[in-house]
């Protein structure tokens, strides 16, 4: 969180500041944030194999 002691911090008036596109701006970065997190899930799913069960015939002792 920014403090207004930070040097970075920049000071906008309430009547320079224009919520709607604030809160647009915020939706886009949300969305490109949750687009993000759903692609590195595919990518991971796509790095794990599944383990199946092979058919393999069972040994008696019988030779």
């Amino acid at each position: 969180m920014k403090s207004i002691l930070d040097h970075k911090f920049h000071y906008t008036s309430s009547v320079e500041t224009d919520v709607k596109k604030t809160f647009a701006r915020v939706r886009r970065e949300i969305c490109r944030l949750e687009q993000a997190e759903s692609a590195a899930k595919a990518e991971a799913s796509k790095k794990v194999l599944q383990i199946t069960a092979r058919n393999t015939i069972p040994r008696t002792g019988i030779i």
